[in-house]
């Protein structure tokens, strides 16, 4: 594999749009990625479409927003994970140097008479809701973690929002503990502000080998994606085959674990990392799951305040979820995961953050997850 760079992003504010929106939502999308990167739809290579919902347009149709070149085109569908998957092909492509540069244009908007959660339960799923407020009442049993604790990560998450333009919940005042044990319980101990905000939107990204980088490039850092590890699930004692969304713990450390090696990382060396926080307990899960903490220390780490701004100089810990997480950017489908390279993207470019290297992580319907890892050079 050669190496592979991030050349442009580009988003449109995650909310609520008509359906018949969507084309115009991959294009000014595409087209901001596209001016990101430096190049036009002529130098694209290789397209991927991202779209999770059943009733979602097909890519085919969409993609013509941005024009007629040519090059080959794939529709991707893994569920919440379905940008990062997509994104992972179009690594591969140019990574393997099939394409010299390629695009991935995610989207997805429900209509009004099927939402996300209908399409979830329509599969024999358990309704998310319920499944994670079980999963957040046996760690509360087993490690005594407390509603405030779940209040404390979704805090952290609509503060982030509340400095992205492209998220769906961005609050008028400071989001306090408080106030999110004070909203809507939906199911005990998940309280609404805890939950992530199902909306629409769309996301793209344009990828590029190290030739494409020199000829569209900027002076702006360059934004490699060191890494993309792509797994499904494997069997152990006690495995939900029905019914999983969250998946088993082994999917994600394996998953994170490879993709970190194979960029010669490991979690010391992250700055920022993007999870699939679609409600709080998975985040506090996930800090154990990909080796940030050990059980025990998790909640009093929180009560300190490691995961949000400082972390990394106060406990050389990162940030998670900068740009609002699911809870607060608010999940699509499609164009999730593409918004956490999105942020995470910026973040890398931006020299106020001194950020170097960051890790996204997605789950597609708890059966495979997504790990990537991003490292600016220079």
């Amino acid at each position: 594999m050669r190496d592979v760079y991030v050349l442009g992003t580009g988003m449109v504010p995650f909310t609520r749009y008509r359906v018949d929106q969507t084309p115009a939502l991959v294009r000014e999308s595409g087209v901001r990625a596209l001016t990101d990167a430096g190049c036009t739809f002529a130098d694209v290579e290789a397209v991927y479409m991202a779209a999770a919902h059943p009733l979602a347009p097909r890519g085919i149709l969409v993609a013509k927003e941005l024009g007629l070149n040519g090059a080959p085109l794939q529709h991707v569908d893994n569920a919440s994970a379905t940008g990062t998957s997509a994104l992972h092909e179009a690594w591969m492509a140019v990574g393997s140097g099939l394409a010299d540069t390629a695009i991935v244009l995610a989207y997805d908007v429900a209509p009004p008479t099927l939402s996300v959660a209908d399409v979830i339960e329509s599969e024999d799923n358990v309704p998310p809701v319920a499944l994670f407020a079980m999963w957040a009442r046996r760690r509360m049993h087993d490690a005594g973690t407390r509603p405030e604790h779940l209040a404390m990560v979704a805090a952290k998450n609509w503060n982030y929002a509340r400095e992205n333009p492209y998220a769906v919940r961005r609050a008028q005042e400071p989001v306090t503990v408080e106030a999110v044990l004070a909203s809507r319980e939906v199911a005990s101990p998940l309280r609404s502000m805890m939950c992530t905000a199902w909306c629409d939107g769309a996301g793209a990204v344009v990828l590029g080998s190290a030739e494409a980088l020199e000829r569209f490039g900027s002076d702006r850092p360059a934004i490699r994606l060191a890494s993309s590890v792509l797994r499904s699930e494997t069997y152990e004692p006690g495995h939900v085959f029905l019914g999983a969304i969250v998946g088993p713990p082994a999917m994600t450390r394996a998953t994170v674990t490879r993709s970190l090696e194979a960029a010669g990382l490991g979690p010391a060396d992250l700055d920022v990392v993007q999870v699939h926080d679609a409600f709080a307990i998975e985040e506090i899960v996930y800090y154990e799951l990909l080796g940030f903490t050990e059980p025990g220390e998790t909640e009093r780490l929180l009560e300190q305040g490691a995961f949000g701004p400082g972390s990394k100089e106060r406990f050389g810990l990162p940030e998670f979820s900068t740009g609002g997480g699911l809870i607060a950017r608010g999940h699509p489908g499609g164009p999730t995961g593409v918004a956490q390279v999105h942020e995470t993207v910026a973040r890398l470019r931006d020299p106020a953050t001194r950020d170097r290297h960051g890790l996204c992580h997605m789950l597609g319907a708890g059966s495979m997850c997504v790990a990537q890892v991003l490292v600016r050079e220079g």
